[in-house]
């Protein structure tokens, strides 16, 4: 109850309809308190992820490495403050709330609260970018992610209706704590 109480709370602030979520079916997560350093990422930033998806991740990554193709991670764990504060920056620049829960999920909403998703990249391209989709490093993952417990959560037309972000990396749904 603690997390929804600050999740309308946020929510508030933001302008975000309080039905978000609830006509595509949007699972809220918590927030994972428990947390395992798994490097740095592109920009400097420590990232950190569940413990579950910290072990599998550097399983996948070192697998990914031993054949010639190496990810970076760009962005794990988020905390509700942090999608919110990435929401208000878009907010400040002119961008209506509509067209940025269209790429962003809001607070409470985001995988990556649970630690177990990740924004990944490699050399080849710009992060979070379509561009990732041509790569060999997205070609691997593809065909071998699923075997370390990760999948791709917003393919095209997904059902959520977020933007295709080929970037995206969550461990399998059955694995994510919800609430």
């Amino acid at each position: 109850m603690m997390y929804q109480k600050k999740i309308k709370q946020i929510h508030k602030s933001l302008g975000i309809p309080n039905d978000y979520g609830k006509s595509g079916g949007l699972p809220c997560y918590s927030e994972e308190i428990n947390l395992v350093y798994v490097g740095i990422d592109l920009y400097g930033r420590k990232q950190f992820l569940n413990n579950e998806a910290a072990y599998y991740w550097k399983k996948l990554k070192s697998s990914a490495l031993s054949e010639d193709i190496e990810l970076f991670i760009v962005s794990g764990f988020r905390s509700f403050d942090y999608q919110a504060s990435l929401i208000k920056k878009k907010l400040d620049n002119g961008q209506s709330i509509s067209e940025i829960l269209a790429i962003n999920a809001a607070p409470g909403f985001s995988q990556h609260h649970t630690g177990c998703a990740i924004d990944i990249t490699t050399q080849e391209c710009e992060p979070l970018t379509e561009e990732f989709e041509k790569t060999e490093a997205f070609a691997w993952l593809s065909i071998n992610a699923d075997s370390y417990g990760f999948s791709m959560t917003y393919p095209r037309n997904n059902r959520y209706g977020f933007i295709y972000e080929p970037w995206h990396w969550a461990m399998n749904e059955k694995l994510v704590k919800k609430f």
